[in-house]
């Protein structure tokens, strides 16, 4: 279990653009130390083989080529971002600094400038020169560049196909569709982070708080080095905030059956708080996020129906993963107690900003009732039950603004047996 933590925390990591870059660089520093040792066990046909007469000429092409390539790469970057942005969400803007493909470019684009910059001066000096002509590693160097000059042509391609559809529409709402389903697949399992499902009125009536030392958003939980310390002292947690949760600094983080100041700094330094709310362990906020971009299309400015009903679909296969917390889990923590998402919870963060925005708007409502009446043939009765209340809810409310023919349609939908899926 603690290897999942770590896990989760290394994959955090990555997902800077400067760490990728470091460890780029590095490797490619360490390629031209490796071309000092390798060289002396290399056939010397290779080296009559491999003319190395032009790798000055190739590493300064490359060091003042990537240079410009960065800065462009960068400048398009940004420029792509802020666009994404101010069209769809600006809640996407984090979404959007984690793409893959982008800081693997711009990190072999940083790599290649390092190594080239750093394979020239070092060819300056005695350092890198064999003790005579049949050890020199300037053969292996050029092997290498060669290896580098490829990337860069890959790397390249990649960035092109890529600069394509990034940004656009369809792309940013299918990251956030793709990030809000792994996020809720992860959160399910296990279920309730690993530990037992709580019900607030188990909790004791003599539970002691641990308060937060600073006010923002619960951003993450790692469970496990809190279940290992509760352990250790033999006490019970109970994580009743969840995460996505907008906290002060005094209030209640958890609750313990006892007190006790190294679990209670253990789950102060394992509850990440701060001052945005993100995607990571928060499927909640996936929602949120895909219902803001239907929102904005629904606006009078933009007035793009079309781009709600897509939304509205996407959100319905986001749901389709949720299952219930509450039966038939396996208990990996049990000293850790862990409050439940509610399926209630998600279809009003994600539903219901789309049908205020789109009372007046029939086609939007008919979509919306659409995906709650698949959404109530779930397997999971805590979700169906959801679903079935928001869609009746929702023709409720849009019966007090559409035209009285417009609402019996949404009404025919309720009532048709042949239901469309999703």
């Amino acid at each position: 279990m603690m290897a999942s933590t770590l896990r989760r925390k290394s994959q955090d990591a990555l997902d800077r653009l400067w760490i990728r870059i470091s460890v780029i660089s590095v490797l490619s520093l360490i390629a031209i130390g490796v071309a000092r040792v390798v060289r002396p066990i290399l056939p010397d046909r290779i080296a009559e083989t491999l003319g190395t007469d032009s790798l000055n000429d190739l590493l300064t092409i490359i060091a003042s080529s990537m240079l410009a390539v960065v800065t462009f790469s960068l400048s398009v970057m940004v420029s792509v971002y802020r666009s994404s942005s101010s069209q769809w969400t600006p809640r996407v803007h984090r979404l959007m600094l984690e793409d893959r493909t982008t800081q693997n470019t711009l990190a072999t684009f940083v790599g290649s400038y390092i190594f080239a910059l750093a394979a020239i001066v070092l060819l300056r000096t005695s350092l890198f020169r064999g003790e005579n002509d049949d050890d020199d590693p300037q053969v292996v160097l050029f092997f290498f560049t060669i290896l580098v000059l490829v990337l860069i042509v890959v790397s390249i391609i990649r960035w092109i196909l890529h600069l394509q559809r990034v940004g656009s529409l369809t792309d940013v709402t299918r990251r956030i569709e793709s990030k809000a389903t792994e996020e809720l697949d992860g959160r399910l399992a296990p279920p309730c982070l690993g530990g037992n499902c709580l019900d607030p009125r188990s909790i004791p009536f003599d539970a002691v708080a641990v308060t937060a030392k600073q006010t923002g958003y619960v951003q993450a939980v790692y469970p496990q080095p809190i279940a290992h310390s509760a352990d250790t002292h033999q006490i019970d947690v109970y994580l009743h905030v969840p995460i996505g949760h907008f906290v002060h600094r005094g209030q209640p983080l958890c609750l313990l059956s006892r007190a006790q100041t190294e679990l209670s700094d253990c789950v102060r330094e394992n509850v990440v708080i701060g001052d945005l709310r993100t995607f990571e362990q928060d499927p909640q906020f996936g929602l949120n996020v895909l219902s803001e971009v239907a929102s904005k299309a629904l606006s009078p400015g933009v007035n793009d129906p079309g781009t709600a009903i897509d939304v509205i679909g996407r959100i319905a296969r986001v749901l389709e993963s949720t299952h219930s917390e509450t039966t038939g889990q396996h208990v990996d923590l049990p000293r850790l107690w862990v409050a439940p998402l509610g399926a209630a919870e998600l279809l009003e963060g994600a539903y219901e900003p789309i049908a205020r925005d789109g009372a007046d708007a029939v086609e939007v409502q008919i979509a919306l009732q659409q995906a709650l009446r698949g959404l109530a043939e779930h397997s999971d009765e805590t979700l169906s039950a959801a679903a079935e209340q928001t869609a009746e809810r929702l023709i409720r409310r849009c019966e007090e603004v559409l035209e009285s023919r417009d609402a019996e349609r949404l009404r025919e939908i309720e009532s048709d047996d042949r239901r469309p899926k999703l």
